[in-house]
């Protein structure tokens, strides 16, 4: 994938060590190298993938945590769209977004450190999810050679042929 996308690395690796500790979570290691890698921006010009500290805030991933404090509010005056297979003692971290509305999260379940987690990807009403058993890197491989597909994703918005896009100041964007 990051041939694919033809990433330039960071100048300085992330340090992952606070950012884990500030989510509360070990963070799957394909993403940490993919960001590692140049990989925080938009992929297939639709789908935004979030960094630590990115100068979006709602790109942010230190911030994704509030993001499932607002699904935690919506769900106490809806409970039926709260996903049925999410445990009670599970969070949502966000990941990515599309241009939009759909959000990206990992499952992260109170018992599981191992670092790998299931993929939900929320319409953008809050109202529909659909699950994938990927890793970051093999969700984004599925898009990029079509064996992934949602009922979220747009063919009109999400273009395949434009891989990646960083969004780092200083970076080309065409």
């Amino acid at each position: 994938m990051i041939d694919a996308a033809s990433l330039t690395p960071l100048a300085e690796s992330v340090d992952w060590a606070p950012v884990e500790e500030h989510l509360r979570m070990r963070l799957p290691s394909d993403y940490c190298e993919l960001v590692d890698a140049g990989g925080a921006g938009v992929w297939f010009n639709d789908l935004s993938v979030y960094s630590p500290g990115d100068e979006l805030k709602s790109h942010d991933l230190l911030e994704s945590d509030g993001v499932f404090e607002d699904l935690l509010l919506a769900w106490e005056d809806d409970p039926e769209y709260r996903p049925a297979d999410l445990p009670e003692d599970s969070c949502l971290i966000a990941w990515a977004t599309t241009g939009h509305g759909e959000t990206l999260f990992w499952r992260a379940d109170a018992d599981n450190t191992s670092g790998v987690y299931p993929i939900y990807v929320e319409d953008g009403d809050g109202v529909r999810w659909e699950r994938f058993d990927l890793s970051t890197i093999d969700l984004l491989l599925g898009i990029l050679h079509g064996d992934v597909t949602s009922q979220f994703f747009s063919d009109l918005f999400m273009d395949t042929s434009q891989v990646f896009r960083s969004q780092r100041r200083g970076d080309d964007q065409e």
